[in-house]
């Protein structure tokens, strides 16, 4: 009796251990799912913070040389600071804000040096994309890329022809059917568009040049001509860069 009495014990302590350990894991899974959307709901607003201030950059709400405050972002946005921070932090890895060490974030000033350098990448990298749509557009996408010249080359507003033109070459990029280019000039061109919409409009005839630069573009892609395609996108860059650089530095020009 003694032996099978010391058998149950010990048994009932072996269930009583496992049972904790079983309670253990279970704490531990739902404590690391509660986790898990925490962290899920921080990162959704982390993005959620990102778009915003990065839209209200490129609207030009935030003007440049001005400082950028997550205490203040957080109350605009209606969210914590700690997604604040976060998507400060990537804005400026992405180059739409520099970090002041003890005061917050600044609105960059663009230098000649800065426009020369965004354009330069640009240059290559959308040649290198109109090549790659020459190559491999189908027929139904060259007559998208029609319409969307047509609509260009018709529009007479400013603004809205700046718009469709960016479409134009957005559509283009898709067609270039490469992912990581597509991340790479989309940032790129969010950068380069702080430039144009407010100085461009001195440039006297660059909408004309621009309209037959999109038709010589359009023409080597319709003939999926890939070099000439490439080549015609780079000058256009190239052109886009000099009207750009002569309205921020207005003594450039002859």
């Amino acid at each position: 009796m003694g032996a099978g009495h010391a058998r149950q014990a010990t048994a009932a302590k072996s269930a009583t251990v496992e049972g904790r350990r079983r309670a253990s894991r279970a704490n531990a899974f739902a404590r690391g799912k509660r986790s898990g959307r925490i962290a899920k709901k921080a990162d959704g607003l982390s993005a959620q913070a990102y778009r915003q201030v990065r839209a209200a950059i490129l609207r030009g709400e935030h003007s440049p040389g001005e400082v950028l405050f997550e205490t203040h972002l957080a109350d605009k946005l209606g969210m914590s600071r700690t997604p604040v921070r976060e998507a400060l932090q990537v804005l400026a890895r992405d180059g739409f804000v520099e970090i002041i060490p003890n005061r917050g974030y600044l609105v960059p000033r663009l230098s000649m040096s800065d426009v020369r350098e965004l354009f330069e990448l640009r240059e290559s990298l959308e040649g290198l994309a109109t090549r790659c749509a020459a190559i491999r557009v189908t027929s139904a996408e060259i007559a998208e890329l029609e319409q969307l010249y047509d609509r260009y080359e018709r529009e007479q507003n400013w603004e809205a022809s700046v718009r469709i033109g960016t479409e134009f070459h957005n559509r283009i990029l898709s067609l270039a059917g490469n992912s990581r280019l597509t991340t790479i000039l989309g940032a790129l061109n969010a950068q380069i568009s702080l430039t144009r919409l407010t100085q461009l409009r001195d440039v006297r005839g660059r909408r004309d040049e621009s309209v037959l630069e999109h038709r010589a573009i359009l023409k080597a892609i319709q003939q999926r001509d890939p070099a000439a395609a490439e080549r015609l996108s780079r000058a256009h860059v190239r052109r886009s860069s000099e009207a750009t650089l002569q309205a921020f530095y207005p003594e450039r020009r002859a």
